[in-house]
């Protein structure tokens, strides 16, 4: 016998992709007359944030930094959960340098603590250089050349 039933089910703080939540006795009938019906299950599926990547309680995030802002240092602003945060990128930069904003992820499932929120650092270089940025650059590799 087939009944259709509308349900509300609370999902608890930090559930994890693909968890299934037990709700009783709204499964399948019990083949047993009399039985009670058995439980039904949701497995729960999040829709993707184009800002971040989902590691467990942990977000990861992609930030591009320009070479000067790499190598000088620089302040960025980044969206968290909360709203905007500014981060530090220090000098000396390197490409896929993580830096890590503590308590800035999702609540862990079953606690009141929080993830934390990765920054992996891309250092774009550029393609194209007009005359001028390319001299700099060419006076910075001689200047370095001359060090070595």
């Amino acid at each position: 016998m087939e009944r259709e039933e509308e349900l509300t089910v609370t999902i608890p703080v930090g559930v994890e992709e693909g968890m299934a939540l037990r709700v009783p006795s709204h499964g399948l009938p019990s083949h047993d007359t009399g039985g009670t019906p058995g439980d039904l299950l949701v497995v729960v599926h999040s829709t993707p944030d184009a800002r971040f990547e989902r590691h467990s309680a942990d977000l990861w995030r992609l930030e591009m930094v320009q070479v000067p802002d790499a190598v000088l240092g620089t302040r960025l602003e980044v969206p968290t959960l909360d709203g905007p945060a500014t981060v530090t990128v220090p000098p000396g930069t390197q490409p896929d340098t993580v830096l890590r904003l503590p308590h800035q992820g999702l609540p862990v499932f079953g606690s009141k603590a929080r993830g934390d929120m990765y920054l992996r650092m891309c250092v774009h270089i550029p393609e194209r250089l007009s005359a001028e940025e390319r001299t700099l650059y060419e006076r910075l590799r001689t200047g370095h050349e001359k060090k070595t």
